[in-house]
């Protein structure tokens, strides 16, 4: 699935006292449909390093880095939030984008697991992180797809 741009330009809005303008960050979203956590958080991964540099996925190309990464979190939303987020500061940190993991261990508040990435040059588009409400997260137990997200991203539009 294609990453959503949901809006690429700043639009201003006006504070209760109309004399100061905000503007509002530009955001990206993708979304997410999985059979279980794990592909959730498989997909989450694949879906944000294919928005950051088109086409990085391939499963038939080597990595050139890898790193281990373990979150906590109160729930699967504020998990996968968290992680993601962790997962950005790493891209950045060491100019490397994630596209794939191997998951050691996953429950409803944890995750621990190796992360294999790709170094790059240059963003197509420069995720900075998930802002507080950024993930919906959705689960149907009675679904063949029972974990469905959507996940919206700050971007940085000065590249």
């Amino acid at each position: 699935m294609e990453p959503q741009v949901v809006s690429k330009t700043p639009r201003r809005h006006f504070r209760k006292n109309r004399s100061s303008l905000e503007l509002v960050k530009p955001k990206i979203g993708i979304t997410v449909e999985a059979s279980s956590l794990q592909e959730l958080f498989k997909k989450s991964l694949k879906n944000m390093a294919n928005t950051l540099k088109s086409k990085i996925y391939d499963p038939t190309r080597h990595t050139d880095c890898m790193m281990k990464i373990e979150v906590e979190a109160l729930n699967s939303k504020n998990l996968l939030k968290k992680f993601l987020n962790q997962v950005l500061e790493l891209t950045h940190e060491h100019h490397t984008i994630f596209c794939t993991m191997y998951i050691e261990e996953l429950t409803e508040n944890k995750i621990n697991a190796q992360l294999f990435g790709n170094w790059f040059d240059v963003f197509d588009n420069k995720l900075k992180s998930i802002p507080e409400n950024g993930i919906i997260l959705i689960i149907d137990k009675e679904s063949l797809r029972p974990f469905n997200s959507s996940i919206i991203f700050n971007y940085e539009n000065d590249l």
